[in-house]
This record gives structure tokens, C-alpha cells and sequence, in this order.
């Protein structure tokens, strides 16, 4: 199993206390300003988005159900 190193948009929020198995994960993010959303690759090829999340501390995550996540991100925007 291959997994993304998560990363954070410039400035505008910061991730913590990544968490992970085989089928999902999660983390501690912080917006501080613009939103941010949590981006699961699964192995059967589906990519899950996230709700476009604004400013607060909130914990992020995806489940890929009977597979396996294949990579985990975050995103920001403005």
C-alpha cells in the first residue's frame, strides 16, 4: 500500500495527529482562514471529496469501505 504525504495549502490551514488503517483516516485540521476538505484515493480507483470546510479545528478523514486507501490528502483554496 502506497500512501501520499499529506500536505498543507500555503498558510491558510495546518494538519495534526494523522491517523491511519487499512480502509480509512483521519487528522486534526485547523482553518484559519479560506477552506480546506480531506481527499481519500481508494483502490478501486474512486476519488472522495470532502466538504469544503471554513475556519475552526475539525477532524478530517475518508473510508474507502472494503478497500484499501491508496493515498490521503487535504486541499485548500482561498
Amino acid at each position: 500500500m502506497a500512501t501520499a504525504t499529506p500536505a498543507s495549502a500555503a498558510g491558510n490551514y495546518s494538519c495534526g495527529n494523522w491517523k491511519q488503517t487499512v480502509n480509512s483516516w483521519s487528522a486534526t485540521c485547523t482553518v484559519k482562514s479560506g477552506q480546506a476538505r480531506a481527499v481519500t484515493d481508494c483502490s478501486n480507483g474512486k476519488t472522495i471529496y470532502g466538504a469544503w470546510i471554513g475556519r475552526g479545528t475539525w477532524r478530517f478523514g475518508g473510508e474507502c469501505g472494503k478497500y484499501f486507501v491508496v493515498a490521503q490528502d487535504t486541499q485548500g483554496r482561498g
